[in-house]
């Protein structure tokens, strides 16, 4: 099961509609039951994704349980419309098992097999496949730019540890937010770690296939957004529940759009994946399947490590101190051990967080404005 890819064309077009003026799309009826912030229209809403083509490639990988629309969802502001106004040719993935990534050719969405898969697949797999169609359809082999954002970074650094050759369609590796060492994670997926190996109770609270956490792990999960007494529509979305809230940075006006993109969707393996590491003691390693199923996997009763060393390719990461998945720490350990680091950059917000990277009022300005100069270095006339 492949990648599903999404060129954007034309993205002038889409553009030019984008606008978070306020107007109400209820009818006077639903005005007496509905909030107003519930009632602003946003035409964002109403959109897909599009394609283009033009000059430097830039591939962009989303995170956990998001879709390629993370990177449009900010309107104007979005990296994605940056990029592409600014004359890069870029690529949007969707990682499978998400709303735009659920095709396959023989089996069924609701079988076991389907969804056996985690980011651990993602990276082995999909990712050397779409980066080698990226570089035949552009003509452009080596000159990828990948951006990658939370699971889109444990993806890169997936692909570069185990196949490094694959990797060599990539110019330069962005890692905003980046994923590998689980240390000192303070996300509630955290609280998964103990169970991580209990598949009976995966399969209970969690979903068998795809990741469905019911009312009751909800409730346990998002303990913490209603302690600062956040909205609840936001403490009912397993994203900011996982990721965490901003409230001075997110536009309340998103929200509906928000809602409607995300999440996306993933399979169970892939949130449980991230789980055991926590457990194993914040190790950057493949799937834990027990001692006897790891020998028939691997062949030894411990998982094999990623060796981070094994990453050539030019790396830039960019991180926020209030990252709940990605924290100051493990990137910093992540940091040293990457033999081809261009560089480290930190966001001087001390609030921006995980989502910030996409969301945030002030991304443009924090994260995309310095990234936009970097990539000037390895941009092709």
């Amino acid at each position: 099961m492949l990648l599903l890819l999404t060129v954007m064309l034309f993205i002038n077009a889409i553009v030019a509609k984008i606008s978070f003026e306020p107007y109400n799309k209820c009818n006077k009826i639903e005005k007496l039951f509905r909030n107003n912030e519930d009632c602003i229209y946003n035409p964002d809403e109403y959109l897909d994704v599009r394609e283009k083509r033009g000059g430097q490639p830039v591939f962009l990988q989303h995170g956990l349980l998001g879709s390629s629309a993370d990177w449009l969802m900010n309107g104007n502001n979005s990296l994605g419309f940056l990029l592409a106004n600014n004359g890069y040719d870029v690529w949007l993935g969707n990682a499978r098992g998400n709303t735009y990534s659920k095709g396959h050719i023989s089996l069924p969405i609701d079988s076991r097999k389907y969804w056996n898969f985690s980011w651990h697949e993602m990276g082995t797999y999909d990712l050397p496949a779409v980066l080698y169609y990226v570089s035949n359809i552009t003509e452009k082999p080596g000159e990828i730019i990948y951006i990658g954002h939370s699971m889109g970074t444990t993806m890169f650094f997936v692909i570069s540890s185990t196949n490094p050759q694959a990797a060599k369609n990539v110019k330069l590796m962005v890692a905003l937010a980046p994923v590998a060492y689980m240390t000192h994670i303070r996300s509630p997926i955290r609280y998964l770690a103990p169970f991580s190996s209990d598949f009976q109770w995966l399969a209970r609270y969690l979903g068998i296939n795809q990741f469905l956490p019911n009312n009751k792990i909800m409730e346990f999960l998002a303990y913490d957004c209603e302690l600062f007494q956040i909205d609840k529509k936001i403490c009912e979305n397993i994203i900011f529940v996982l990721f965490g809230f901003d409230e001075k940075e997110f536009n309340q006006k998103m929200l509906p759009l928000v809602l409607k993109n995300e999440p996306a969707g993933t399979s169970t393996k892939t949130v449980v994946h991230y789980a055991q590491e926590i457990r194993n003691g914040g190790n950057f390693q493949a799937f834990d399947y027990g001692s006897d199923g790891n020998m028939i996997q691997y062949g030894t009763k411990i998982p094999p490590k990623y060796q981070i060393n094994n990453i050539k390719r030019p790396v830039y990461m960019m991180y926020g101190e209030n990252d709940w998945l990605a924290s100051y720490e493990d990137v910093h350990q992540l940091s040293t051990n990457i033999t081809n680091l261009v560089g480290l950059y930190k966001v001087e917000l001390k609030s921006f967080n995980h989502i910030d990277f996409l969301l945030g009022k002030d991304a443009e300005q924090l994260v995309y404005q310095p990234l936009m100069k970097l990539l000037l270095n390895f941009t092709s006339n």
